[in-house]
């Protein structure tokens, strides 16, 4: 299966081009990834995923999972949160490689994500982070 993490936009302009590969942070194992954030000072990439209520009964049904009256609302984040975040990161894997095993893959993901996050945040646009399965 192959699953990646990428970024969603609020009110997403047509001419805003979202696309990062985000295959290497979608299979590095969930604890590295908060070992990472936590190294880098930053909260979990995992407290950055969202999605619309409407999407994740969707996905609960698809699974065969329980559904519950009460689905959270979509979160969105401020978009100098998203270069902060994706910021603190390199800094991390520059500064120790072994941080993070793959971690060549993992900052070449998180590069394209600053890419994107420095024009979301040049529009003023708010986001948050989903996983496609």
């Amino acid at each position: 299966m192959s699953v990646a993490i990428y970024i969603v936009v609020q009110d997403r302009p047509e001419d805003l081009d979202l696309f990062v590969n985000g295959k290497a942070i979608g299979h590095a194992a969930e604890p590295a990834l908060e070992q990472l954030c936590r190294a880098a000072g930053v909260a979990p990439l995992s407290g950055y995923i969202s999605q619309s209520p409407d999407e994740l009964r969707e996905l609960l049904e698809e699974f065969g999972g329980e559904v519950p009256d009460d689905l959270p609302d979509e979160e969105w984040f401020a978009p100098e949160e998203g270069v902060a975040l994706v910021q603190a990161l390199i800094r991390c894997i520059e500064a120790d490689p072994q941080v993070i095993e793959d971690s060549a893959d993992i900052l070449d993901d998180l590069q394209e994500f600053a890419a994107v996050f420095a024009e979301v945040a040049r529009r003023g646009l708010r986001w948050h982070l989903a996983v496609d399965f």
